[in-house]
């Protein structure tokens, strides 16, 4: 009994605060930062974890448009790739601000194992959760899918085309 009261106290809370919320964001700069970490499903062994910052404004619906630069250290040997893209956030319902969509796409810069280097095509899509949020901050977990695209690879001892590199991604972040 005490939980359900405790529960609709929080409810009542929560939707009173939401009212007095504006809807509307102003115009401002924004920045954050992001540590992550994709598990690659395509079979090059390339699993990674990284960490990246942004740079852009927020305004209305758009949670984020900007620039991210990105640094993903491959975990099981040497390779490294670096991420840079556009971002695009929007949140699906104005009122309330938990879910949003996160897009980004561009190129990366790619070194690989054996002194290969090349650049890829970056593109990365996910759905995210704000975790908190106050005034000047607003921390989030993302969830998606990311693709960097890869000419060649080994198989084996053999260099040959490869079709890119996919991964699942969770990235943790904080934008102010």
């Amino acid at each position: 009994m005490l939980a359900a009261v405790i529960m609709v106290a929080i409810a009542a809370s929560a939707s009173a605060q939401s009212a007095t919320e504006p809807t509307v964001r102003p115009l401002r700069f924004a920045w954050g930062a992001e540590l992550g970490g994709g598990v690659e499903m395509s079979g090059h062994n390339m699993s990674t974890i990284g960490l990246n910052a942004s740079f852009g404004m927020q305004w209305k619906w758009i949670r984020f448009f900007g620039v991210v630069a990105e640094a993903d250290i491959m975990v099981d040997n040497s390779s490294r790739t670096f991420p840079l893209a556009l971002n695009f956030r929007t949140d699906f319902c104005q009122s309330r601000r938990l879910l949003f969509l996160d897009l980004r796409g561009g190129m990366a810069l790619n070194y690989f194992d054996g002194d290969k280097q090349e650049t890829g095509a970056y593109a990365s899509g996910g759905l995210g959760v704000t975790l908190a949020s106050g005034r000047t901050f607003s921390s989030h977990l993302i969830v998606g899918y990311t693709y960097i695209g890869r000419e060649q690879c080994y198989v084996g001892d053999r260099l040959r085309n490869c079709p890119g590199m996919s991964y699942v991604s969770m990235r943790i972040g904080v934008d102010f």
